[in-house]
């Protein structure tokens, strides 16, 4: 048991596969996160929080059309908010846990407390996974991965690119990279760590989903690198909407030799996936 939780449970909600169960959590100043836990095929999934709220105004997650950013999480809240649902879980040593800073927050704008708790949970729940998603908005913090997970056996980073038209990312991203300087960075990262990046594209009906858009994306990247292509997930007060030219365009990635894995996120039908997690 932890002793005095500085995060604690306040309810539970389950997909309808029960694959999913959405943690609707509370600080100790009253601020909600969510953490999502998936009983996966070869692993367990507990995508946690790393920020109350977010300030990277994407337009296609409900916490950075909300812009509500009210602070960093601390290490022991991220540490505690996952202890929490592996206390409630009880998870099997049949297969992995993958330790995922995929929730709410830009995790590397909090980076000395994500470090911090990686560190902390590997000690204390071995042989397991880690990942981060970024943006790629602290592309110094990209570089400083590298050496301060390089203890980590097994960790993966996701760059969330979904366009690679400066002008199109830019309007989804307010607060984004510029992807030339974010593919050098990527790659001295894969140089100095000699681990695989993965990149992220969420598909938007007529927004970035063309075949010209598909295109730009392999001149961006080329075919060495693997793109994996998800579903968006609904967000209510989005005004973007979920590709219907999705055949089209993984298709043509496809035929210019691109590495390419189309995904839908566990837990939809919760408001438990990609974009979707509440804080208030």
């Amino acid at each position: 048991m932890v002793e005095n939780p500085c995060v604690r449970i306040k309810n539970i909600a389950y997909s309808k596969d029960n694959v999913c169960r959405k943690y609707i959590q509370t600080t100790t100043d009253n601020y909600r996160i969510e953490t999502s836990y998936v009983d996966y095929k070869n692993k367990y999934i507990i995508c946690f929080s790393t920020q109350v709220g977010c300030s990277l105004r994407c337009k296609f997650c409900y916490n950075g059309i909300q812009c509500n950013f009210k602070r960093n999480l601390t290490s022991e809240e991220i540490c505690n908010q996952i202890e929490n649902v592996i206390r409630e879980e009880s998870p099997k040593k049949d297969k992995p846990i993958l330790f995922s800073a995929m929730g709410i927050g830009e995790p590397l704008l909090n980076y000395e407390n994500l470090i911090k708790a990686f560190c902390i949970l590997d000690k204390k729940y071995p042989n397991n996974k880690f990942a981060l998603a970024t943006t790629g908005v602290n592309m110094q913090n990209i570089l400083k991965l590298a050496t301060d997970l390089k203890n980590i056996n097994n960790f993966k980073l996701t760059i969330s690119l979904h366009s690679a038209d400066k002008e199109k990312r830019n309007w989804l991203m307010p607060i984004s990279s510029d992807l030339i300087s974010l593919v050098e960075t990527v790659k001295q990262y894969k140089a100095i760590s000699g681990r695989e990046v993965e990149w992220n594209y969420v598909l938007f009906n007529n927004v970035n989903d063309s075949i010209e858009d598909a295109r730009k994306l392999f001149e961006l990247l080329g075919k060495d690198e693997l793109i994996k292509i998800n579903k968006f997930n609904s967000v209510e007060i989005s005004q973007l909407s979920e590709s219907k030219n999705k055949d089209i365009f993984i298709s043509t990635l496809e035929s210019l030799g691109m590495q390419v894995e189309y995904y839908e996120t566990n837990g939809a039908d919760i408001n438990g996936a990609c974009g979707q997690m509440v804080s208030d």
